[in-house]
């Protein structure tokens, strides 16, 4: 862009101190916020009130990338496919470990467990060290994490990954199969992050902030980068972004209010 960028982290309350700092700057593409898909498609329906109202005062500039999750177990675990976890999830009470509720891994896991018929106990952590840590020490059965996350101990055969939750597998992972693969036939979720501006930012001044980013996510260089971080650059236009967060949000609606998911 040929001028320095800032970088604020603003964590906090499910992305909502990021969704009301860009919500509350001036309308010019020079406050830029990443907003991933539970913000925009989960969190609204499982909050009294949001501080901003992401259809009205968010102005969708791309998607950035797309981050499948994946199942993992200790080394030593008698699953050694997806199937072997169904079914002995369908004769005794499994713990399965992720992040919070109300998270992507959250309401992804709910809607596996659903289609696969399934009920396991669901662990919520704040960080995926303390995940691990209890996968790793017997007390969980089975996570669902990030491939970023666990790589490292992938890598030094401590976890061993039973499936991907991407429609195609993972080139990071290429040896681990899909979950359409391995027997839940059509499904899959791969989670997003997005670029967002202030709505009424000028259409002219997004156009050129995605084309910047499509022009740096199409390097290969930046593909390499994205594939060790376990994602999927995407960078796809305003209008479709726009549509993909419609979609997500009336297929997350019902789903909130039936799990009864409410954040404070």
């Amino acid at each position: 862009m040929g001028q320095p960028v800032i970088i604020e982290n603003k964590a906090g309350a499910s992305g909502m101190i990021t969704g009301a700092a860009v919500a509350s700057s001036p309308p010019d593409g020079y406050v830029l916020g990443t907003m991933l898909a539970a913000t925009m498609t989960i969190v609204p329906f499982a909050v009294d009130r949001m501080p901003y109202d992401p259809r009205k005062d968010l102005a969708p500039v791309t998607t950035v990338a797309r981050t499948p999750f994946i199942f993992l177990v200790p080394k030593d675990s008698p699953f050694k496919t997806w199937k072997d976890f169904v079914d002995a999830a369908r004769q005794r009470e499994l713990k399965l470990g992720s992040y919070s509720i109300g998270t992507g891994f959250h309401v992804g896991w709910e809607r596996i467990a659903r289609q696969a018929g399934i009920k396991v106990l669901y662990a919520p952590s704040s960080s995926a060290a303390k995940t691990q840590g209890d996968l790793l020490g017997g007390i969980l059965d089975i996570s669902f994490d990030a491939p970023s996350s666990a790589k490292g101990l992938i890598d030094s055969g401590r976890l061993r990954p039973l499936a991907i939750t991407s429609a195609q597998r993972f080139s990071g992972l290429p040896d681990v199969p899909t979950l359409d693969e391995s027997g839940l036939k059509g499904f899959s979720t791969e989670p997003w992050f997005s670029l967002m501006a202030r709505a009424g930012t000028p259409d002219d001044v997004i156009a050129k902030i995605q084309r910047d980013v499509a022009a740096v996510l199409a390097t290969p260089a930046m593909h390499r980068q994205m594939e060790m971080l376990g994602q999927v650059p995407v960078a796809d236009t305003p209008a479709e972004l726009a549509e993909t967060v419609r979609k997500d949000r009336a297929a997350m609606e019902p789903l909130v209010k039936e799990l009864g998911i409410r954040l404070q």
